[in-house]
């Protein structure tokens, strides 16, 4: 009677890629050729054909990734580009934004300043119009008191 621990035992394992699952078949139909009952050179084709088979594989698999890698690129390259360009139009809005309100309050700090000006030349126009009149009265008011 033979027991559990003669039996030939699977593992399967869960996640991983396709690579372990690749070296696994390969290594397994090389086992299976070599313990085949079959001729040297009858193995010996199988085992070409079979490591034909896996180039081939991994030849596609490759060009797959590849291809998958260029796909990837030019989304994010786009994806880039385009988020390069929001930044600038929203650069060029900000600068446009700042250029104005600097127009503005340069406007407004002029006008402030004529309206200030024009108010000081009107307030020293009283002044001396006032201080005039005063002296004016003065002098009247002594020109009486002389006679």
């Amino acid at each position: 009677m033979s027991s559990d621990r003669d039996m030939p035992q699977i593992i399967i394992e869960r996640g991983g890629s396709l690579g372990p699952f690749l070296w696994g078949l390969a290594t397994g139909a090389m086992l299976a050729l070599l313990y085949a009952p079959k001729t040297g050179e009858e193995t010996q084709r199988e085992l070409k054909e079979g490591a034909r088979r896996l180039r081939q594989g991994a030849e596609e698999k490759l060009a797959e990734l590849k291809d998958s890698a260029e796909e990837t690129y030019g989304r994010v390259r786009e994806d880039v580009g385009e988020r390069l360009e929001t930044a600038k139009d929203e650069l060029q809005d900000r600068k446009r934004q700042a250029e104005e309100a600097l127009k503005a309050g340069r406007d407004t700090a002029k006008k402030t300043r004529d309206d200030l000006e024009r108010r000081v030349a009107e307030s020293k126009a009283s002044y001396k119009a006032e201080m005039e009149r005063v002296a004016l009265e003065k002098s009247e008011a002594g020109a009486e008191s002389d006679s």
